[in-house]
């Protein structure tokens, strides 16, 4: 096998699974330092891997209008461009880390010599194997989603070990953090992000004010609820129920957490993609988990605290529930509890 393969990663979306198949690439790029390493991503997540250095290429797929119907031909006709120009690359590899029936076809039409792939008891559509010729079955235990994806990209014969992610932060995103801390009077904060992309995944709102009272009054450290667009009502809710100092509200866009995360103590919040950034970009962290594992979709260090009611219907990954949210009643003191244990790391 060569030192330099060529190797083209597809993993479309979400922003928090795009972090969690990071670690994996730079096992890559540990691994083969001059490989040609390109990545096929849905238009939404180019922001974030824009900012993920040693990507040498990021291919877009237009996936909302390719789902328009009408059909848009403009977006067919610029994928079966995406297509040619794909080809072209002669990818040694083409890992698909998404597991679906369209990724595992864009792998095939990719033209890799080996298409790497789940198998199918761990794709997330089970069609989707038939277009991979190596495969990665399903282990007896229970791995981290990351975990899993290092294992998938050890396919390609590379050692893919730990190796730290190194994100490029703009000077105007730093600037714009710096201006922030220093109107808020911000040094010594931990961050509260209360979003969700699920319903099931949020932490009541006024458990969180009253988290934030006891943070700030037992603690002495000051704290800043994060929150992306439309999420304004959140804070809000939260600074009702918190007595005492006032709280900082940092509405601020997704890569600018990057530089404002470097700068936290802390990061608490849900299984969401601010809370896994904060685990890419190294902040302890403490995790409120639900219907999700934490056990596949937690903290990546293990010092990190995660806070869980394990129920018998744990863990469905339900995005409603019939039981009104049971395993997120999590009250206040035992997430206060599993900050100070943090903090105490």
């Amino acid at each position: 096998m060569s030192d330099s393969p060529g190797i083209l990663i597809i993993r479309l979306s979400s922003l928090g699974d795009i972090l969690h198949t990071l670690p994996a690439f730079s096992g890559l790029r540990a691994a083969f330092p001059a490989a040609k390493i390109d990545w096929l991503s849905a238009k939404k997540s180019v922001s974030l891997l824009s900012a993920v250095r040693g990507i040498d290429e990021i291919h877009v797929l237009d996936t909302g209008s390719l789902q328009k119907f009408p059909p848009d031909w403009p977006a067919w006709s610029s994928t079966k461009e995406l297509v040619r120009k794909l080809r072209a690359r002669n990818f040694d590899y083409a890992i698909d880390f998404q597991g679906l029936l369209k990724t595992g076809f864009l792998a095939f039409l990719s033209g890799s010599r080996t298409r790497l792939g789940f198998s199918r008891d761990l794709v997330r559509e089970p069609p989707a194997h038939w277009f991979y010729n190596r495969t990665l079955g399903k282990p007896d235990t229970q791995f981290h989603v990351l975990e899993l994806n290092r294992k998938l990209a050890g396919l390609t014969g590379g050692h893919i070990g730990p190796t730290p992610l190194d994100f490029a932060v703009r000077e105007e995103d730093a600037a714009r953090i710096d201006s922030l801390l220093a109107k808020e009077g911000l040094t010594d904060f931990v961050i509260i992000n209360p979003g969700g992309g699920w319903p099931t995944k949020r932490w009541k709102l006024d458990r969180y004010g009253a988290l934030a009272a006891k943070i700030q009054g037992k603690l002495g450290l000051r704290v800043a609820v994060t929150t992306g667009p439309g999420e304004d009502g959140y804070y809000s809710s939260i600074a009702e129920n918190c007595s005492g100092s006032p709280l900082s509200h940092l509405p601020v866009a997704f890569l600018q957490l990057i530089p404002l995360l470097q700068k936290a103590r802390m990061m608490i919040g849900g299984d969401t993609g601010p809370f896994h950034l904060a685990c890419a970009v190294g902040t302890p962290a403490v995790g409120i988990y639900g219907p999700t594992s934490p056990i596949r979709n937690g903290p990546w260090n293990a010092m990190d605290e995660v806070v869980v009611h394990t129920l018998p219907c744990s863990y469905c990954y339900g995005r409603t529930c019939p039981t009104k949210n049971e395993c997120m009643d999590i009250a206040v003191d035992e997430v206060f509890e599993a900050v100070v244990r943090r903090l105490g790391k």
